[in-house]
């Protein structure tokens, strides 16, 4: 809205300095998300016996009867998740295809042939990597450029080693190991 670009100028730019709200609850609602993949105190464990059972936080989606609160963390996650990647751990809490854990992005828009024919799309990264071969199944059969591309993705993976440790999400755009919401609305 071009009328409230002058509003929301800061003053010493000549705008009236007006906040956008949406944009700081975004950005709020992502620090609750930063804070949720990466901590453990009783409001986190709370959250997850409430609403993931046995689902990370990556598997989940709003669901009818689910809190105002949760709505809204809901519908900023997949942006949250897009402005940050995972350090792989144990691999419990990442999607192999969906999250961005190996390269700054997701092998889902990298390969993007073979994600259209997996058969489980949202697949932890601890349950491909818990076989050899890797534990993905295609809906049809991998041959001509699909199968080169696999074995890219294999090659990607191979010396992938996971731990005991948790996964642990780090915020894409500032290389501290904590979330700030003021640089977060530039973004927004």
């Amino acid at each position: 809205m071009k009328i409230f670009g002058c509003y929301s100028t800061p003053k010493d730019q000549g705008g009236f300095g007006v906040l956008n709200l949406d944009v700081h609850n975004r950005c709020l609602l992502s620090k609750w998300l930063f804070r949720l993949l990466n901590g453990d105190g009783i409001w986190q464990q709370l959250l997850r016996n409430k609403y993931l059972r046995n689902k990370t936080l990556t598997q989940v989606q709003y669901m009818p009867g689910d809190s105002q609160f949760w709505a809204g963390l809901m519908k900023v996650k997949e942006e949250f998740l897009s402005l940050g990647k995972f350090d792989l751990g144990d691999g419990s809490q990442v999607r192999f295809w969906e999250d961005s854990w190996i390269r700054p992005r997701p092998l889902n828009s990298l390969f993007p042939a073979l994600y259209n024919i997996v058969r489980k799309k949202s697949a932890s990264v601890r349950t491909v990597l818990s076989t050899t071969p890797l534990n993905v199944a295609f809906r049809i059969s991998l041959v001509g450029v699909n199968l080169q591309a696999w074995h890219e993705v294999v090659a990607m993976v191979a010396d992938v080693q996971l731990t005991k440790q948790r996964d642990h999400f780090v915020w894409g755009y500032i290389r501290i190991d904590c979330f700030q919401s003021n640089p977060c609305t530039e973004l927004f």
